[in-house]
């Protein structure tokens, strides 16, 4: 196990982030820490040397967090020019150059499209992929321009049976039957959050909104095997507290007193490490 954690609870990444109270995914002391260790200390194999994509880098913490495990160079893009800038200063403030990283504000396909094969030899979508339209379109770019490991953490089709105000119309109608099959859910949801805002919004009724993804895991690992992408499901048992089904996490009540690795332990959220068909 990680003997140090990388953030302390005073730490710039944890205390200007306003995610931090979140119920799902909270950038706090405890879970910021735990999923850093899981998703890349634990993989460091796959960063150390290594020249990193971090799409939806936000204010560059998991691309910090890549460095300080041995990263040579992390390239994060985010399309919220405010954020980017913050994470720009945060990496600045702890030690890393121009030779370290290179933040940037960009629509993430876009960049992928403007990159070369085999340009990276990882990439981190730490939370992405369902802010996508066309998560497979995504997911192809990402191999693309990936030589060897994709790191990859996403809701899955159960989230959107709990959250958002599509939530009370999908709900009724989901089973744990019906998400041991492909299928991807859309929901709606407002672009603009508190500091940030959605990629790909519309106007609609007088406001913006953007539309969300959700793939269940089966048709996740269906698109994983189409792109020839072996692929390991990270395990969270370390840091799961207690068994949950996905129905135990509704209504807002239950979300509201849960543990955050809940969501690893219903299903909600998926993780994977993606090897890259010739990469290592």
């Amino acid at each position: 196990m990680q003997q140090t954690p990388l953030f302390p609870e005073d730490s710039p990444f944890i205390l200007g982030d306003s995610r931090r109270n979140r119920w799902a995914v909270p950038y706090s002391h405890e879970c910021l820490n735990a999923r850093t260790e899981n998703l890349l200390w634990k993989n460091r194999d796959a960063l150390q040397g290594k020249k990193i994509l971090d799409v939806g880098c936000h204010r560059g913490t998991f691309s910090y967090a890549a460095l300080k495990l041995g990263a040579s160079f992390v390239q994060g893009v985010d399309v919220e020019e405010g954020l980017v800038e913050q994470g720009r200063e945060l990496l600045r403030d702890h030690g890393m150059g121009p030779k370290n990283f290179d933040l940037q504000s960009a629509e993430v396909l876009e960049c992928l499209q403007s990159q070369p094969e085999n340009a990276f030899d990882a990439s981190l979508c730490l939370g992405l992929l369902y802010y996508a339209s066309e998560p497979l379109r995504l997911l192809k770019e990402l191999q693309r321009v990936t030589r060897e490991t994709i790191l990859l953490d996403t809701f899955t089709a159960a989230f959107a049976a709990i959250q958002g105000k599509d939530a009370l119309e999908i709900y009724p109608h989901l089973s744990d039957e019906a998400l041991d099959l492909p299928f991807l859910l859309v929901a709606r949801t407002q672009s603009e959050k508190k500091d940030y805002r959605l990629p790909e919004s519309f106007p609609y009724r007088s406001k913006r909104l953007s539309l969300t993804s959700y793939p269940t895991k089966a048709l996740l690992e269906l698109w994983f095997d189409s792109l020839e992408l072996k692929r390991h499901s990270i395990d969270w048992s370390d840091y799961i507290q207690r068994p949950c089904g996905w129905r135990d996490l509704y209504p807002q009540e239950n979300k509201m007193n849960s543990h955050w690795a809940d969501i690893y332990s219903s299903g909600l959220r998926a993780a994977y490490r993606l090897s890259v068909p010739g990469g290592k």
